[in-house]
């Protein structure tokens, strides 16, 4: 299934106010569960379903609770408060009874700001071409990312013994469709988590919760263009890692800046 299909698949459940039925094929799945991005793609669409006339997204907070196995699943989307320029809301996402996944979202109005700064932006034309782009195998490579194109700049590839605590990797979305808010949101988690550079051999890991703001919102732009996330290992002990990541766009402009904390057993 591409985005675009996934995203048809929403559709309001009967008899329940803010409840949305839907459904992801098995190339979304990572390890055991679905791909993290795409159910916060998932709960966002269903949000967005739930009240049509909401304002651009400026954060979301993910809380990933258990696995959500590729299938037929449920959303329950609740409005949180509603004021005059910000909308807060939350959508549970659903495997049977059990809850897989949490989301609070805050979406804003623009308003009048003395305060104004641009982010320096980073050109990405040069970068795009200097890096082969790694191909998708089968039995080996995250199911999910047969979905998006990659290429290395700096940094290690996951599982390489690699010393340095930071990657720099441009990616695109394979699948047909413009880049849009949801499909922004999916994309900004489909790289590894840099501590899996570092480990030598193969070991498995688990985001626990993950952080993501728009600093910018642009018109939607076509997937061909390259994107860039620049990530670093902030912190790791006793298991778990802190990542932080800025996301720009083909532009060279910072579109959006992440933070995640990530099991790792090893």
């Amino acid at each position: 299934m591409h985005i675009e299909d996934i995203c048809r698949t929403i559709t309001p459940a009967s008899g329940e106010a803010g409840l949305f039925n839907v459904e992801v094929d098995e190339s979304w799945a990572q390890g055991r569960t679905l791909f993290g991005g795409i159910q916060a793609l998932l709960a966002v669409r269903a949000m967005r379903a739930a009240m049509p006339d909401l304002p651009p997204l400026w954060s979301l907070h993910t809380t990933f609770v258990a696995p959500a196995a590729p299938g037929k699943l449920a959303l329950r989307v609740e409005l949180l408060r509603q004021g005059r320029s910000t909308v807060q809301m939350a959508a549970r996402l659903m495997a049977g009874e059990q809850v897989a996944a949490m989301f609070v979202a805050v979406f804003g109005a623009s308003r009048d700001s003395v305060v104004s700064l641009k982010p320096v932006g980073r050109p990405l034309a040069a970068d795009s071409s200097s890096s082969p782009e790694l191909p998708f195998i089968a039995g080996m490579s995250p199911e999910f990312t047969r979905h998006y194109a990659y290429r290395w700049l700096e940094g290690g590839l996951p599982f390489s013994g690699h010393k340095a605590t930071a990657n720099r990797i441009l990616l695109r979305q394979r699948d047909p469709g413009l880049m849009e808010e949801a499909q922004i949101v999916a994309m900004a988690d489909a790289i590894p988590p840099v501590a899996l550079s570092l480990v030598k051999g193969h070991a498995p890991a688990s985001t626990i919760s993950w952080e993501l703001e728009f600093v910018h919102h642009g018109p939607a732009v076509s997937n061909d263009g390259w994107w860039r996330m620049d990530a670093s290992l902030v912190a790791a002990r006793d298991g778990y890692a802190n990542q932080d990541a800025h996301l720009f766009g083909p532009d060279g402009e910072l579109v959006a800046l992440s933070r995640q904390v990530v099991a790792v057993f090893a």
